[in-house]
């Protein structure tokens, strides 16, 4: 009996997970091969700039109400809208590929990309709560471990396909491509049974999004040690975002090394370890406390940064350079996994959607603001120096944790 339970869910979930993740990697597949085209037409480190905020923008200014709406609005029908905005606003930048023989303007294409980031931060909030909706709770963190694997899948796979594809094929072909994720994400989702939402007298009331999220926020404080959690997440985010900006720099300036042959090889480590560490987190369920693992990875993340710092800046540095950064790989999914699924243990599935609305916006804002700092602290510090301190700023934030009562009793 519990064997036919497990592979009820089991395959009625993966329906989603394989045609999702299937979508992801060609959409992203395809976003890639419109920047080289946007690089190619504008040759404007500006214009990229642009299409790097658009592309951002939207996780803090719509991840919130999209949560509010995961928890009030079929999650089913929220995806498959979105999904269906995305093939519209594809299929009309088809046509006017088509009609201007494949010279597209610079305006077009940010606006489309602007269009299709809002669908994806739309749709972000509304699977992550969904998956404990569809999930068992104890398999809840080799699941979202296996998130990370396709969220490394994604950065390994996406931009060799999509400098291959920008080669081989026009741009309208390119566009077809997209649709067609379009499409097999909306057929993934049609083939899979959501439970139905418990909020439904909410949905009797008017829809005020500041009193949602006020409430999303309230579901946080009442768990006790879950608003700390969230907060050193954000710390530990705006502590290594910065860094890992500074790889491409740190490849060119420090290790002299080709930004075209050799600072690819670093993606592609710290990508394995990402893949690798993801499909081993169901292994982790039985530690003594669920946060270990989040630790463990932090501190290897800020003992890699500082080592970073310190290594001597030739070939044979490089190679350790690049030997350490699929160690910390590795790192990156014990830190997001655990907490990924302390919020969907701890959390009530009628209010899901609005905690991890908070939390993306948390983390979305993060990274832009520690971003904003490196850049002011880089004209007083070389980049080895700058990985030095992100390095001992991440240890000294995990002692600052391990005396935290609060975060301890979770």
């Amino acid at each position: 009996m519990h064997k036919n339970i497990y592979y009820s869910w089991a395959s009625n979930f993966y329906r989603l997970f394989i045609g999702q993740g299937l979508a992801t990697i060609i959409s992203e597949t395809v976003n890639y091969s419109l920047l080289f085209y946007l690089t190619s037409i504008s040759k404007s480190a500006t214009i990229l700039s642009i299409s790097e905020i658009i592309s951002l923008l939207p996780i803090a200014l719509f991840a919130p109400f999209a949560g509010v709406m995961a928890d009030r609005v079929s999650k089913k029908k929220i995806l498959i809208f979105s999904d269906t905005i995305s093939l519209i606003v594809t299929l009309l930048l088809f046509l006017q590929a088509i009609n201007s023989h494949n010279n597209l303007t610079i305006d077009l294409i940010l606006i489309s990309n602007l269009l299709r980031s809002t669908t994806i931060s739309i749709q972000n909030p509304t699977n992550q709560s969904a998956v404990p909706e569809l999930v068992p709770d104890d398999k809840l963190l080799k699941i979202n471990g296996q998130y990370s694997s396709l969220q490394a899948l994604n950065q390994f796979f996406p931009p060799i396909l999509g400098g291959i594809l920008y080669g081989l094929l026009p741009v309208d072909y390119i566009l077809l491509l997209s649709g067609l994720a379009n499409v097999i994400g909306i057929c993934a989702v049609i083939i899979t049974c959501f439970p139905r939402n418990e909020v439904n007298n909410a949905n009797q009331r008017g829809f005020h999004l500041l009193f949602e999220l006020k409430q999303g926020l309230h579901s946080i404080i009442q768990v006790t040690g879950l608003n700390r959690v969230i907060i050193y997440k954000a710390f530990s985010v705006a502590i290594i975002v910065p860094s890992t900006a500074l790889y491409p720099l740190m490849t060119s300036e420090h290790f002299h090394g080709s930004l075209k042959f050799d600072a690819p090889l670093v993606e592609v480590s710290i990508a394995l370890g990402m893949a690798l560490s993801g499909l081993c987190m169901g292994n982790l369920n039985n530690l003594s406390h669920r946060l270990t693992p989040a630790g463990i990875g932090v501190l290897g993340i800020g003992l890699s940064l500082f080592i970073f710092g310190i290594l001597p800046g030739n070939h044979y540095g490089f190679i350790i350079f690049i030997i350490i950064n699929f160690i910390a790989g590795l790192c990156i999914p014990w830190i997001d996994a655990p907490v990924q699924t302390l919020l969907q243990d701890k959390i009530e599935h009628k209010n899901l959607g609005k905690v991890i609305s908070f939390y993306l916006m948390m983390i979305g804002l993060a990274g832009p603001a520690g971003l904003s700092l490196s850049s002011v602290i880089s004209k007083f510090m070389s980049t080895a120096e700058i990985f030095i301190g992100s390095g001992i700023l991440l240890i000294l934030m995990l002692l600052v944790a391990l005396f935290d009562r609060k975060l301890r009793s979770i």
